[in-house]
Order: structure tokens, then sequence, then C-alpha cells
């Protein structure tokens, strides 16, 4: 399995992360097989520079308006504002959508953000390689 995404949907990714420091962001991916079409940036309910959870009618929202689109979830994203690109404890007790690719953004050099992909199935962590194309 591959994360595919344009670079300009990573840098807004990157953006929205970016905007939302010292908080975490969070965001869905939306797509087919693999490939995301669509990026929706959500509201981290919690407002936490380590935590974050998605408005719940925001995320309802979404949900519905992927479905109407014929979309699925490809991926969820968050931001590190201050670890590595990889999976927390937290993030692996809350990781609910195992079919989804858990896209963690590390801000810990601000100017150069990194991201990796991981599935989280079990309570089991692999990455998954994230493919950027122009």
């Amino acid at each position: 399995m591959t994360l595919i995404l344009k670079k300009s949907d990573l840098q807004a990714v990157f953006e929205h992360c970016d905007r939302e420091y010292p908080n975490e962001a969070c965001g869905i991916l939306s797509g087919k097989e693999g490939r995301v079409e669509k990026i929706y940036r959500m509201t981290n309910a919690e407002r936490s520079p380590s935590f974050y959870v998605m408005d719940p009618q925001e995320q309802f929202r979404v949900m519905k308006e992927m479905r109407q689109a014929g979309q699925e979830l490809v991926g969820i994203y968050h931001s590190h504002t201050g670890g590595r690109a990889y999976p927390s404890a937290t993030d692996v007790d809350l990781a609910y959508y195992p079919e989804a690719v858990y896209l963690i953004i590390s801000l810990l050099d601000k100017k150069n953000p990194m991201a990796r992909g991981f599935r989280i199935r079990e309570r089991k962590i692999s990455e998954i390689a994230v493919n950027v194309y122009s």
C-alpha cells in the first residue's frame, strides 16, 4: 500500500499544520485506492499542542460529503508540534480507522516539515510509503 498525493496537496497540509501551530492540526484525506483527491482541513476541537480531536459535527458532514461524492477515507493527517513523525501511544489508542493511512507531520523543524505515513491495525504500526508527485 502506498499513499499517493500531489505535491501541492502535501504543501497545503504543511501550511495548515503551520497555521495551527503551536496546536496540533488535523484533517481528512479522501480519494480512492490510496490516491488523495481532496483534503479536508478539520478543526481540532481540543485546541491542544499535544492532542487532537476532530470536531464531531464537522467530521460527520465531511464523511457524508465524501460518501455522496463516491470517495473513500484514504487517510487522516495530524501534526506533531514538538515530536517526530511517528505514532504516539495516544495515536495508537485512538486509531479507529484501520483502513486509513495516518499521515503524521513533524514540525520539529518548522522550515522543513516531515511527513510519514502509517497503518495502525490492532495496535500494530507499519510504515506506508508516501508517493508525492507534481
